[in-house]
């Protein structure tokens, strides 16, 4: 028996050890529900959760011992909102502090419903969007499944996050979400199709809030710290109903949605187990030589690279790209280039490079790299260096560009030289001019002595 005990034991220690997740970010996520007897209604979500590593606590909002952030640090790295018709979470667990979460790098994935709390609402304010009124779904008499207009069946994504394509549509019933402005950092996923629009079941008396393809379904949200957020407006998309559910839209028929295929992509998006970057190394230096310099002067010739990875699904693995761009910035960007991807000798990682000419401006400058790409985690590499002018023997003793200007000078010298010549060395007559002079005034002294008489 106790040997049994002890083999037991012995399993469960080793499959604690080895069931670790994918993500990036930890392994720990709190799934909040209206009602804590709502989990068995999205179980095979949340089975997939577990079976890639993921450790769940579950609460329900009005539970007293809900807790999100503790002593300024993070109880959890990855939360689930599953709790749209709830309007006060315990704990003063709200809008506020999730944003802190997300601050402090937390992912979020919000679901709403056609019943959206107030605190659900406040939550999506802060993310510049709104959804529509209670009891409002979206219908698409077009694209549905079967008979029902008001459970959508989508077969394409707006912008994928991936490369992954859908085996079969996605079933969507829940309420629109509108967004307010541009958010550079938010991008629908999940669009509705062109005649689509969200009212009740009452008769259509004025225009709707949002149609056609302005109604998103679900959208991707990433903060400036790489924190991800998924936001839906249907939770039913999550249930074993509809994962579960036949799909037919005409003629076609499918056995099972594609639900669980994409909710399992959105999530890994979400909680990072999958299109993360990251700088393995950056350098710079002149270009024969292998070290950083102290500094560079002008016109030096200079070389750059960076090295990138790029994760997914538990694999560091070579990124690849042609946009990535590096630029020299003092106040404003004096050199702004593409960096060139060099042959791959690294199962893991990637070189990007270039070789360029330093400014003919001396300051302090900025070498950055600031890649943002939808759906990758953002990099910001960079390095603050020294420019200088030349020294007073680096400069050329004599520039093609100035012969008009030595051809002035050395006229001018010459010139200068020519005139003194003339002057130091030129002689007058001066015993003409003498005898010249005598004579005029013997003349008029005889012209005077003749008046005189007369």
């Amino acid at each position: 028996m106790k040997t049994l005990f002890l083999f037991t034991l012995i399993i469960q220690f080793t499959s604690f050890i080895f069931a670790k997740s994918n993500s990036l970010s930890g392994n720990r996520i709190l799934v909040v529900l209206d009602n804590i007897e709502d989990k068995s209604n999205y179980s095979i979500f949340f089975k997939s959760l577990e079976d890639r590593g993921f450790d769940l606590s579950y609460s329900s909002a009005s539970d007293d011992k809900l807790e999100l952030i503790k002593f300024e640090e993070s109880l959890y790295d990855h939360l689930v909102l599953l709790a749209p018709e709830t309007n006060y979470y315990e704990n003063d667990v709200g809008p506020k502090q999730i944003i802190e979460f997300i601050d402090k790098g937390g992912n979020v994935l919000l679901a709403a419903n056609e019943n959206t709390g107030s605190t659900t609402q406040d939550l999506l304010y802060e993310f510049g969007s709104v959804v529509d009124e209670a009891k409002f779904n979206v219908i698409d008499n077009f694209v549905h499944n079967s008979t029902t207009s008001s459970v959508l069946a989508l077969d394409k994504l707006e912008i994928p996050i991936s490369s992954d394509e859908l085996e079969a549509p996605i079933l969507y019933s829940g309420t629109a979400i509108k967004f307010k402005g541009k958010n550079p950092y938010s991008k629908p996923l999940l669009v509705a199709g062109p005649a689509a629009y969200s009212w009740d079941n009452s008769a259509v008396n004025k225009d709707p809030l949002v149609t056609g393809s302005n109604i998103v379904l679900v959208n991707t949200l990433q903060a400036v710290n790489n924190a991800r957020i998924i936001i839906t407006g249907s939770t039913k998309m999550f249930t074993d109903e509809f994962i579960e559910s036949p799909v037919k839209i005409n003629d076609k028929t499918y056995e099972k949605s594609g639900n669980l295929d994409f909710i399992t992509n959105i999530s890994k998006w979400t909680f990072q187990e999958k299109k993360v970057l990251k700088v393995i190394s950056s350098k710079h230096h002149k270009v024969g030589e292998t070290e950083r310099p102290e500094y560079y002067t002008i016109k030096n010739n200079m070389h750059y690279e960076i090295e990138l990875s790029e994760y997914n699904d538990g694999i560091w693995q070579p990124f690849n790209a042609t946009d990535i761009q590096l630029e020299l910035i003092m106040l404003d960007p004096y050199i702004r280039t593409t960096l060139k991807q060099q042959p791959i000798t690294n199962p893991t990682s990637s070189t990007f490079s270039i070789d360029l000419i330093i400014p003919d401006h001396c300051g302090v400058f900025t070498f950055k790299v600031d890649y943002r790409r939808y759906g990758l985690s953002w990099i910001l590499e960079k390095d603050v260096i020294a420019i200088h002018p030349l020294h007073y023997n680096e400069f050329p003793r004599f520039l093609g560009e100035g012969l008009p200007y030595y051809f002035g000078a050395f006229s001018m010298l010459g010139g200068f030289i020519i005139i003194s010549i003339l002057a130091l060395y030129h002689e007058d007559d001066t015993k003409k001019n003498t005898d010249t002079v005598t004579s005029s005034k013997k003349e008029k002294e005889v012209a005077a002595t003749e008046k005189k008489k007369n």
